[in-house]
């Protein structure tokens, strides 16, 4: 059973978690020869407030995707 965490800021939108979704779970149903219905996707979102890089808070610096 495959467990896949996407980490990234929660500024995506439902569309682009469903065609992430969508598409990761066909590449491994390919790839790892797994059944669809095996593969579990959890994203972990978090508010650019909360992440700095380089002492700088995300969300003051340039724009994320």
């Amino acid at each position: 059973m495959p467990r896949i965490t996407i980490e990234w800021f929660n500024t995506r939108s439902d569309g682009q978690r469903r065609e992430l979704a969508r598409r990761i779970t066909e590449v491994m149903v390919e790839v790892a020869a797994v059944k669809a219905d095996a593969v579990t996707i959890r994203f972990d979102e978090f508010d650019q407030h909360l992440f700095a890089r380089g002492g700088v808070i995300a969300a003051e610096s340039a724009p994320h995707s």
